[in-house]
């Protein structure tokens, strides 16, 4: 068919990625149909704008949505608040994964960076805790207790835990855990400032890296509370040296 204005299947497919039998599954499933088509060769063609509906089509499908879940979408016949927050959530582990990744290849390592941290729910124990052996049996065993209990919340770290100046064998060991989580040692914690940076390397070493946020506060007027917080992003699971080891150390300010 001589018509510039129109694309055969086989340029739809190829410009979008996909396949020719994935466009017909599109036909089949009522999510496009063919502008035009040969009566006597049965080939389809379509329009610019049909071409737009599958690339979109596309997208959302490898977003994560079915074709059916997508034909609502177009026919207006589904509540879009529960897709709007299953992508929400997707995004915000994407992001999480990304921020895992540049740490990998040490771009802000050691850097101090003045941050807002997100409220969340947590599960939370407490226990005095003195060598870095109780603190990973501590943290593995509220875990443990909290993803029995409630889940996890996938768009926030896995855990974290908090120390005092004031009273350093204190420790809080904290699971993330979905935000409508409600129970026994359930806290809901809320947006926080603070300054925080990447510390690669043994936990033993993590003093040197709380020195140099104390000496950043001090040097720009920032007054903290004395509360420090640990976020493991890669450690004993992942690796066996601890050279490897990436842990987001904050301190909390007033």
């Amino acid at each position: 068919m001589n018509d510039n204005n129109l694309f055969s299947i086989g340029e739809v497919a190829k410009a979008v990625g996909i396949t020719r039998k994935t466009i017909l599954n599109y036909e089949t499933k009522g999510l496009v149909q063919p502008d035009k088509k040969d009566g006597a060769s049965g080939n389809r063609y379509y329009t610019i704008d049909t071409f737009t509906k599958v690339r979109t089509i596309r997208i959302l499908q490898n977003l994560g949505l079915t074709l059916d879940e997508i034909r609502e979408y177009y026919n207006g016949t589904t509540d879009l608040q529960p897709m709007i927050q299953r992508l929400e959530k997707m995004r915000d582990e994407l992001n999480l994964t990304i921020e895992k990744l540049k740490e990998r290849i040490c771009e802000n390592s050691g850097v101090v960076e003045e941050i807002t941290i997100e409220e969340q729910t947590v599960y939370c124990r407490i226990h005095n805790s003195v060598t870095i052996e109780e603190k990973t049996v501590f943290l593995r065993n509220t875990a443990l207790e909290a993803m029995r209990k409630y889940g996890t919340d996938t768009t926030r770290r896995m855990y974290f835990t908090e120390q005092y100046a004031d009273n350093p064998e204190k420790v809080s060991y904290c699971v993330a855990v979905p935000p409508e989580s409600q129970g026994e040692y359930i806290v809901n914690v809320p947006e926080l400032k603070a300054v925080s940076l990447f510390h690669h390397g043994a936990y033993e070493d993590i003093p040197i890296a709380i020195k140099k946020l104390i000496s950043y506060a001090e040097e720009n007027n920032i007054k903290l509370t004395g509360t420090f917080r640990y976020l493991y992003l890669e450690g004993p699971p992942q690796h066996k040296d601890k050279s490897k080891f990436i842990t987001q150390i904050i301190a909390i300010v007033e």
